[in-house]
């Protein structure tokens, strides 16, 4: 290889990624397969390119610099996977439909569904597929689990028409084992605990696997009224509580990394100041567009709109919603969840009501919330530039956090912090910071 170039950009419709522009030495050919075995060999998770376009040469502007707009965009044949090819009928089918929804001309039996650029919403476009293909109860959890077309295969064997893991359970174990996460004192990798939006759910956070490394657990909390209906807090702060211990049970000691979107920053705040309340090291806060309620903010009832707000970012314009201006239906807020919110359509009628549930009763302590302990350590602000806010982080931050905070501007409005382009600018940040305790 005589020279190259690693740019971000569009590796297919909506989807952007790295791609590595490389030329040939003289009269040679560029082993594009070994070339790309040898960086995923060589080189983190998240800095290894999506695509490998071969040129002649690399155009140059008239000052001799790299002209990146006369670059091409890569070809379906630029974007092929390395690995074994399928060895089952299960295997092949998977391996067509992983390539299928991931818009890729092939996938091989090891790709990793989320590192070849899934993320939940695509997630569960391939969960429908697979049930409409077999008699499974897969979930986008098992997904998590198995992100390959040979480890699905083989869990869809293991158990076929059978009950798949809880895509709603209340400790969602993004990328991690089933018997744990190694922590810190083990020298492994830290996890990311990432606590739920409003919804509840912490699906949308899959789309940080690609960028922050394949050797840190994602850890997902999700609402535990999912699975304890009857358990229900009274405030933020009694959920931080909870929560804390959940943390604890699969790390039980720091240093800690937490990130929340939204509600969920507002919970990850508290659990943060109650590690450090007990000694703990928390070494990364993140929050993701999450301001504590402005001075003198008086709670109101709470409105089938505030709901849909919370779960699409809007009121749909061409539907009529009965209740968006009284009390929350649950059912018809529910159907409307199931056809209209990203990566939902998974969830049956009860899930989908228990979704609604949730996010009612998360709105009820969130528009109460004023944080009861304030944080020493210092806050990574992730700022949704497209949907401004009153006041700065640092501002709206500043009763609550004593360390220094940093405001980093994603290029998005609120509702989109987690669609596939937002998560890779944090995922880039957020790699940055995970890193080892030192010894």
């Amino acid at each position: 290889m005589a020279q190259a170039a690693v740019v971000i950009g569009e590796i297919r419709p909506g989807n952007k990624g790295l791609i590595a522009y490389v030329t040939p030495l003289d009269g040679a050919r560029i082993d594009i397969p070994g070339l790309r075995a040898h960086a995923a060999a060589s080189l983190p998770d998240h800095m290894v390119p999506a695509a490998y376009v071969p040129l002649a040469a690399l155009p140059r502007t008239t000052n001799g610099k790299l002209d990146r707009r006369a670059l091409p965009q890569p070809g379906p044949d630029d974007q092929s996977g390395t690995g074994r090819g399928p060895r089952t009928p299960a295997e092949e089918v998977l391996c067509t439909l992983f390539a299928e929804v991931l818009g890729l001309p092939s996938a091989s039996a090891d790709d990793d569904f989320f590192h070849r650029g899934g993320h939940s919403l695509l997630a569960t476009r391939l969960i429908s597929r697979i049930r409409a293909i077999w008699s499974t109860h897969t979930t986008i959890s098992d997904l998590f689990r198995h992100p390959t077309p040979a480890r699905l295969a083989e869990h869809i064997a293991d158990g076929p028409g059978g009950a798949g893991a809880n895509p709603l359970e209340a400790v969602l174990r993004i990328r991690g084992s089933a018997r744990g996460v190694p922590g810190p004192a083990d020298g492994a990798a830290p996890p990311l605990f990432c606590v739920h939006p409003v919804s509840g759910i912490s699906w949308g956070y899959a789309g940080l696997l690609r960028h922050i490394g394949e050797d840190h657990p994602v850890i997902g909390l999700q609402s535990r009224h999912f699975t304890e209906p009857q358990r229900r807090p009274a405030s933020i702060a009694e959920m931080a509580d909870d929560y804390l211990a959940s943390i604890r049970a699969l790390q039980p000691h720091g240093p800690y990394h937490l990130i929340g979107w939204s509600f969920g920053g507002m919970v990850a705040h508290a659990v943060a100041a109650r590690l450090e309340r007990l000694g703990e090291e928390v070494r990364l806060l993140g929050l993701l567009d999450a301001y504590p309620l402005p001075e003198g903010f008086e709670p109101r009832p709470i409105t089938g709109g505030d709901v849909l707000h919370g779960l699409l970012g809007e009121v749909p314009a061409d539907v009529s919603v009965h209740c968006a201006d009284g009390a929350p239906d649950v059912r018809e807020l529910a159907r409307l969840v199931r056809d209209r919110a990203p990566g939902f359509g998974e969830l049956d009628g009860p899930g989908a009501a228990a979704v609604v549930e949730a996010t009612i009763a998360n709105l009820d302590i969130r528009l109460r919330h004023v944080p009861d302990l304030s944080f020493g350590g210092d806050l990574l602000f992730f700022n949704a530039i497209g949907t401004p806010a009153p006041l700065t982080a640092a501002e709206a931050w500043a009763p609550y956090v004593r360390g220094r905070i940093e405001e980093v501007g994603i290029d998005c409005r609120h509702a989109e912090m987690t669609d596939p382009e937002p998560l890779r600018a944090i995922g880039e940040v957020l790699a940055g910071r995970l890193r080892p305790a030192r010894r």
